[in-house]
Order: C-alpha cells, then sequence, then structure tokens
C-alpha cells in the first residue's frame, strides 16, 4: 500500500476540499502549481450507501490528479465500513473522514464537527472505516479546534493508538467557523499527543502564513482551502518560499491566462450549466484588479468562453 500522507517529502502542501468548489476543473488547475495530494469535495455515506447520482459525479476524478484521496462524512458507523470499501474500488490513494465541516445542514444531522459532541461514536467511526479499507489505503481523519466543550485535544487522545496516517486540525472552532484568526495552539498542542503526521488548517493563506504556522507548530504539513480563491498558484509560492526565502507574483498577464485556462477546464468537464459554475471563481480572480468591482458585475453574467475573453482584452488594455 502506497501512502502519500507518509511516502512524500514535509512539509506537505495541499488542496484541501471544499464543497461547491474542489470539482475536477479547480483541482487540475491549482495542480498545476503545486498540491501534493488532491481531494474532491467530500461526499455523503448516505449518498454513497443509497447509490446517488450526484455523488456519483462527485467522485470522479483524472489520473493525473493522483495522490487522490476522497473525504466522507456522515455519522452511521456501518454507512462509514461500506464508503471505505466503495473508495478503495474506485482506485483512490486514501480515503479521510471529515469530523470538521461545520456546515449547518451536516452539523445538524450529527455529522462533520458536531461528531466531536460523542467521541465514542467518532473512534467507533474511525474504526469501521479502517476495517472497512482493510489496510489496502491509509485512513486520514480532519477536524477543528473544538466543538462546544471538547477540545481536540481530548478527540487526540481518543484516537491516537489508532493506525491512522494523518490528523488535520482546522485551527477555529466549529462555533465560528471562519471568523477572526486561526489558533495555532491547538494544533501545536494535537502534535504532541499522536505518534502520526498533523498537518495545520487556517492560517496558510499567504507563505509567510503558512511558514508561521509551520515554523510555530512543528506541524508535517499545510492544508490550502480559501487562500487559493482566485490565487490557484498559492501552494508554488509557499512551497518556493520555505526552500528559498522567497517568492514571485503572477504578472496580470500570467493571471488572466489562469483564469481562462480555468473557465476552459469547467467548459470541458461541467457540462451542465459550466458558466454558472465557473462566475463566482472568476470574480475571485479578479477582485485585487483596479476596477474589479465592474469585472465583477461583466464576468457574474457570463455564458460562453468568448465572452469572458471579451472581458479579459478589457483588462489588458
Amino acid at each position: 500500500m502506497k501512502n502519500p500522507w507518509a511516502d512524500l517529502p514535509k512539509p506537505l502542501v495541499y488542496l484541501a476540499p471544499m464543497s461547491g468548489v474542489t470539482n475536477r476543473a479547480y483541482r487540475q488547475i491549482v495542480k498545476q502549481f503545486h498540491s501534493d495530494v488532491l481531494f474532491p469535495e467530500f461526499v455523503s455515506i448516505d449518498g454513497m450507501h443509497f447509490g446517488s447520482e450526484k455523488t456519483n459525479v462527485l467522485l470522479e476524478y483524472d489520473e493525473i490528479e493522483r495522490p487522490i484521496i476522497a473525504q466522507v462524512f456522515g455519522a452511521r458507523p456501518a454507512y462509514f465500513f461500506e464508503a471505505a470499501q466503495k473508495v478503495v474500488e474506485l482506485g483512490f490513494d486514501g480515503v479521510d473522514i471529515n469530523f470538521g465541516c461545520p456546515a449547518p445542514k451536516v452539523a445538524k444531522n450529527g455529522g462533520g464537527c458536531a461528531l466531536l459532541g460523542d467521541l465514542g461514536l467518532c473512534r467507533e467511526i474511525i474504526q469501521a472505516t479502517l476495517d472497512g479499507a482493510a489496510g489496502r489505503i491509509p485512513v486520514s481523519v480532519k477536524t477543528r479546534m473544538s466543538f462546544g466543550k471538547t477540545h481536540v485535544r481530548e478527540f487526540c487522545r481518543v484516537i491516537a493508538d489508532l493506525p491512522l496516517a494523518n490528523l488535520c486540525v482546522h485551527g477555529r472552532p466549529f462555533e465560528k467557523p471562519y471568523l477572526g484568526s486561526a489558533n495555532l495552539d491547538p494544533i501545536r498542542e494535537a502534535k504532541t499527543l499522536i505518534p502520526f503526521p498533523v498537518t495545520a488548517s487556517g492560517h496558510a493563506h499567504t507563505p509567510e502564513a503558512a511558514k508561521e504556522t509551520l515554523d510555530y507548530t512543528g506541524c508535517d504539513g499545510v492544508a490550502l482551502a480559501r487562500g487559493t480563491f482566485g490565487k490557484p498558484w498559492i501552494g508554488k509560492q509557499i512551497k518556493d518560499y520555505l526552500e528559498t526565502g522567497t517568492y514571485t507574483e503572477p504578472t496580470l498577464s500570467e493571471k488572466l491566462n489562469v483564469m481562462l485556462e480555468h473557465a476552459r477546464l469547467v467548459e470541458r468537464y461541467h457540462t451542465n450549466r459550466p458558466f454558472v459554475e465557473i462566475r463566482k471563481i472568476l470574480g475571485w480572480y479578479v477582485r485585487d484588479f483596479p476596477n474589479a468591482a465592474n469585472y465583477r458585475s461583466q464576468l457574474v453574467r457570463v455564458n460562453t468562453i468568448q465572452e469572458i475573453e471579451q472581458i479579459v482584452t478589457q483588462i489588458q488594455k
């Protein structure tokens, strides 16, 4: 069994799974710059159990995306066992359990971060997933610093003896999933409590922030999420900064070329209303440009590649 968490050089810099974002086009445009591993959007074990077509589509990937890991969420151990078996059958390089999603539609059904409210169930779910994977692919987990009164340190103590491949900790609580600065102390503490690798999420939106996270926590890598919005090249910038102490910013022309390539990938892979899929992402690319509001107002209405090309021509003038 190959284990990307163990086999790849540290520190890892990789794109985390994000609902509604990390589709095939998004993953592949980020991979062109740098991502040690990739994840599709996280999927429901219930959807997998009942053969949801939407879930099946979310799990499609191309060989160029390897190593690629499927992240699953839910609350039933038996379904996690099934999901791990299915992930193996689909040829993924690992399966990751989502104990970190703060979305109300996930948490209200007892999944994601809400699982931290029952640490016994967390362990049962991990064991079921390990049993389903049966040593054929590595099993990893993602969580947050806290849920209610449960802190990640308690979670670490419950899972420390299990043969997991990685723990990713997001440095914000369930109750404030995106507000304020990420707290690096729980990640640093988690690193001292478990024997397997720990990666950090929540403070890698710039190369400087990523280095600060790695230096302070001693962790084995950083997961990139919203920091990639409109900046799919940030992984390469982080790697360059860690290796040389410097990094470069793409030129305006280079940024626009990436934006166009991204749009073309969406058109190729997402044939059902592709330009609805890409509109918000195009807005991310231009948000720091002069006259950005005007360009965004045009980009949210595009319906063809030609319309996007016309707006790019305007920007370059």
